[in-house]
């Protein structure tokens, strides 16, 4: 008998090689049939558990890389926002210029707070 430790390893190997757009539990329960050479349908509820558990934890891993990655967006904000300042020189309001278009003004006041 295979232990539950191991059938959860070779779970997790294999559904992070595997395309979880496409792989169902009943895939992954007949790879873990093959790879450990039983029958695991009485472990079915068992190995869709385990499978549920890893799909919630790769999509907690993929919102707090989200979320980090928005945390340096603040930093990159404010650094927009000073170039933006009316007394950086190098950012005058050429509103006759050819290359400020309307759409770029319309950023710059939103940024400012101004609609």
């Amino acid at each position: 008998m295979v232990s539950e430790s191991e059938l959860i390893g070779r779970l997790r190997e294999f559904l992070r090689s595997s395309d979880l757009n496409t792989t169902t539990t009943a895939t992954v329960r007949r790879q873990l049939e093959a790879d450990f050479g039983i029958d695991l349908s009485d472990r079915k509820a068992f190995i869709r558990e385990q499978v549920d558990l890893f799909l919630q934890t790769e999509h907690n891993q993929s919102q707090q890389e989200e979320e980090e990655k928005g945390r340096k967006t603040p930093k990159r904000h404010v650094e927009e926002q000073e170039e933006d300042a009316p007394n950086n020189p190098e950012q005058s309001q050429p509103s006759d210029s050819k290359e400020v278009t309307d759409e770029d003004d319309r950023r710059r006041r939103r940024r400012r707070g101004r609609r």
